[in-house]
């Protein structure tokens, strides 16, 4: 019997059957890849489809930027600009006829994130949820579109989904010790405890992110809770906006405190005042000038104003980026807590 087998054991035969195997497997691949390739295209069609209906750029023009010869990058700029004054429909469009027109899978992953933070800047926060799942498919592993799709559910309310998302940046090695503890807080914030127990809760957390401690005095402050219950203040240049509108002096054993309400007209001691609008303050109160304070918010990160208060920039979605600037003014009849 062997001598029917002996073919099997040439050399030569089996660097054939390697070089077959091979071959076939190439093959299979390459048709694998066309098959994907067409399924990944009808795909982002349907997606464009989704969400095509907008209201930013007119019939006339979506064909003319179709038909154009232009690249995805320069739709990308165009898409940008628009955003950068606000144009968010316009952007909008421009990044769905981009995304019509790509081939490259990470040039298709870059617009993808970018049109999310168009619908999270605009508000369309399901919508955002959506583009942001839509990059991840293509990249699990994109650490940029987790870290906004877990600010879409920090601001949908969907905490768990949140934690989840951002488990997900820690196993990629993302340092978000801070968003976490933000969004353990809004969840101790949001259930029914004993007022004690949840000052507790939001105390332990702002080791992680120093800011929870503001957030711990307006707790206090919302429910008309007496501050002197409060065992941890936050530092005033993160809490000058609220503390300047109470009517009693508290955390006298902070000095910067201390010289607040001393320039406020509260306490009587001698107190060396360093800040310069405090000094002024304290000066025009001597001098009988009805002067005050008032604030406003810009981003570090982007170097956006505001009027309010945040503790994530309503722009680009940076976690206590905040930075609280103070100027003295006419005082005016209305004094209305910042939040």
């Amino acid at each position: 019997m062997d001598f029917f087998f002996v073919g099997y054991r040439d050399p030569i035969f089996g660097v054939i059957v390697l070089f077959g195997v091979l071959l076939l497997v190439a093959v299979l691949s390459y048709v694998w890849g066309i098959l994907g390739a067409k399924d990944e295209k009808h795909n982002i069609e349907k997606f464009v489809k989704k969400f095509e209906k907008t209201t930013g750029l007119s019939d006339e023009h979506k064909k003319l930027l179709l038909e154009l010869g232009i690249d995805v990058s320069s739709l990308g700029i165009l898409a940008s600009t628009f955003s950068k004054s606000g144009d968010f429909d316009k952007a909008i469009s421009v990044y769905l006829i981009a995304l019509s027109k790509v081939k490259d899978k990470k040039q298709r992953e870059f617009l993808l994130v970018n049109l999310g933070k168009i619908y999270l800047k605009a508000g369309f926060l399901k919508r955002a949820s959506d583009v942001f799942l839509e990059a991840l498919k293509l990249s699990p592993r994109n650490d940029e579109a987790l870290r906004f799709l877990s600010v879409v559910y920090e601001k949908l309310k969907m905490y768990e989904n949140c934690l989840e998302a951002l488990d997900a940046l820690d196993e990629q090695g993302a340092e978000v010790g801070a968003e976490v503890a933000y969004t353990k807080a809004l969840i101790v914030c949001s259930q029914k405890m004993e007022f004690a127990k949840k000052i507790d809760e939001i105390l332990k957390l702002s080791s992680e992110f120093p800011l929870l401690k503001r957030v711990a005095l307006e707790q206090f402050i919302k429910n008309h809770e007496p501050l002197s219950g409060l065992k941890e203040f936050p530092s005033l240049n993160q809490s000058i906006d609220t503390v300047f509108w109470l009517n009693e002096a508290v955390n006298l054993g902070d000095d910067e405190f201390k010289a607040l309400f001393k320039a406020k007209g509260l306490i009587d001691d001698e107190v060396e005042i360093k800040d310069f609008n405090l000094s002024v303050l304290n000066s025009a109160k001597k001098s009988g000038i009805n002067a005050t304070l008032s604030f406003n918010f810009f981003c570090n990160e982007c170097k956006t104003t505001y009027p309010l208060f945040f503790y994530r920039c309503p722009n680009c979605a940076r976690l206590g980026s905040v930075k609280i600037s103070t100027q003295v003014t006419k005082e005016s009849s209305e004094n209305d807590m910042p939040f």
